[in-house]
């Protein structure tokens, strides 16, 4: 791979974990561009073929994307166990979002925790319509559902109903391949932890 092609990739990388614009990246070429005239004319040019138009930004995040998925898949084969841990939440367009955690233990006791999944949910958000993108992310990633020791989830009305949220899903799912075979469900106390501190104002230093 080019020089130019690498840099492409590093600023792509830097602009998606900055929540920016994918747009940005012409801005930023647009500043290296002032900024070798500047400094370093005679090289200019080297930086006029660093391509990083809205398009070629989008193709790089892509590429990362599937690099990053392909790294946890081949992961995946050895886990031993693992647990989820599951969020709802809207991003700034009010779009619902579903972050799928996982966390893996080992034999000898070796944890690990990666972001899976972040799905956008277009339409409903249901407990069945959060169980279909959990399914679609495990099958991805190529996790065994008689694997799954546990989940931790948010408190969500649409996780955790008892009858028709996300969670009896999943506990009938792992059921329907060993009836002796109980989830532990957690309730996240991250949030409530953070009121607290605040109520109380508590300074932890």
């Amino acid at each position: 791979m080019s020089a130019h092609a690498n840099t492409s990739y590093v600023i792509s990388h830097k602009i998606t974990r900055n929540s920016k614009l994918f747009s940005d990246g012409e801005f930023i070429k647009e500043c290296l561009l002032d900024s070798a005239e500047l400094i370093w004319p005679e090289k200019k040019e080297a930086f006029e073929n660093v391509p990083l138009s809205r398009r070629t930004v989008t193709r790089r995040i892509g590429d990362i994307m599937r690099n990053l998925e392909l790294h946890l898949k081949h992961r995946t084969v050895n886990f031993d166990f693992f647990s989820l841990a599951l969020d709802e939440s809207c991003d700034v367009r009010d779009t619902a979002q579903l972050h799928i955690f996982v966390h893996r233990i080992t034999m000898d006791f070796k944890i690990t925790e990666e972001l899976a999944a972040m799905q956008s949910m277009k339409g409903t958000t249901t407990g069945n319509d959060l169980f279909m993108e959990v399914n679609v992310c495990l099958g991805t990633l190529g996790l065994k559902w008689d694997k799954l020791a546990g989940v931790t989830i948010d408190g969500c009305p649409n996780l955790t109903g008892k009858n028709v949220g996300l969670l009896k899903r999943m506990q009938d799912k792992v059921t329907e391949i060993d009836p002796e075979q109980k989830l532990v469900f957690l309730h996240c106390i991250i949030h409530q932890e953070v009121l607290c501190k605040s109520v109380l104002k508590i300074n932890t230093g």
